[in-house]
């Protein structure tokens, strides 16, 4: 599997990186995330087979309006 990493400004705490985590698994092709609000990281697995790319998954976060991700 394939996996990913991108930065996430603006998250403080647990509710934030559960926010994070939802939003990258929306996108099609991930299969789990995991978002860290002390390293401002969010790491991405994708499902076999898929490409997923990194701006892609900046935008899903971005779109929330709460976090700014970099790819």
């Amino acid at each position: 599997m394939t996996e990913l990493e991108i930065k996430v400004k603006g998250m403080t705490c647990g509710h934030c990186e559960m926010r994070v985590k939802k939003a990258l698994e929306k996108v099609e092709g991930v299969a789990g995330s995991k978002a860290d609000h002390k390293a401002g990281k969010a790491y991405v697995t994708l499902k076999e087979g898929a490409t997923v790319d990194k701006n892609t998954l900046a935008e899903a976060v971005n779109a929330t309006g709460l976090y700014e991700a970099e790819a």
